[in-house]
């Protein structure tokens, strides 16, 4: 499958941290896509997407609002795919949605109840005939939200959290920032949709995901992302990525490696 990755606008950049669009054909099968902290609106205008779970398969809404998640959700796509994403900056997503991100944390949220010019928006974006003009559509539709800048001081903590690749101490953040830990807290639940220390831990989670993927031998992945030691690490793998760091290497799945090893894909529009 075809995966890119597009930087926002100027004005955008602030509230987009980038843009992914995604289309070819499926092999059908079943992949788990891993946390990675950060909340997205998603479009399908081509095909379909099944979740699974211990319960059977649904299929997911042609537009979504994915809020953030702490495990791996399964998905498989069904015929030819057409995918166009917003990846939300962190501290930014409460600022276009206008509610708690805590209300939508660990859900998937059919995005026309939210935004009926979704529907609208997904038919755009299906009659567009390149990546460029599917850009422009959701850059256009976001510009029409107008939505404020998010807070400062949240957006200060997350910055520095992503700086340290998950390391910070949340201590030394809260008071950086002039707050208490618990006042802290509640703002991130309520603007990022995580606690300041679950977002670290999917941070440094991320970092080790790119390194074990790359071939670094797993002692110094452990090291160099600031776990205790490789059984620390280990521990992390399965409860949020709901495998090993070793099975994470040799997975041969089609989405996750994609949306873990995207960075480098990054383009500037033009």
């Amino acid at each position: 499958m075809r995966y890119a990755e597009y930087t926002p606008a100027p004005q955008l950049a602030a509230l987009v941290e980038r843009f992914w669009l995604l289309e070819g054909s499926s092999t059908g099968s079943a992949d788990a896509i891993i946390p990675d902290g950060r909340v997205e609106l998603i479009f399908h205008y081509g095909g379909s997407f099944w979740r699974h779970d211990d319960g059977g398969a649904e299929e997911q809404p042609a537009a979504l609002l994915v809020g953030q998640m702490v495990a791996p959700v399964v998905l498989a796509a069904e015929g030819p795919a057409g995918v166009a994403a917003i990846r939300l900056r962190p501290a930014a997503a409460r600022t276009l949605l206008g509610f708690s991100l805590q209300e939508v944390s660990g859900r998937f949220v059919d995005l026309e109840l939210v935004y009926p010019s979704a529907r609208r928006l997904r038919d755009r974006l299906g009659e567009a005939a390149s990546d460029l003009e599917r850009v422009r559509a959701l850059e256009g539709w976001l510009i029409g939200m107008a939505c404020p800048p998010p807070r400062r001081q949240v957006e200060a903590v997350v910055s520095a959290i992503l700086k340290a690749g998950g390391r910070a101490s949340i201590d030394a953040l809260a008071g950086r920032a002039g707050t208490s830990v618990r006042q802290l807290e509640r703002q991130f639940r309520d603007d990022v949709g995580l606690t300041p220390k679950t977002f670290s831990r999917i941070v440094r989670l991320q970092a080790a995901l790119r390194r074990v993927r790359q071939g670094i031998a797993l002692t110094d992945v452990a090291h160099a992302c600031g776990f205790y030691d490789q059984a620390h690490m280990t521990r992390e793998f399965r409860e949020l990525a709901s495998m090993s760091p070793g099975a994470w290497q040799s997975h041969a799945g089609d989405l996750a490696p994609l949306f873990v090893e995207g960075p480098h894909l990054v383009k500037v529009t033009s």
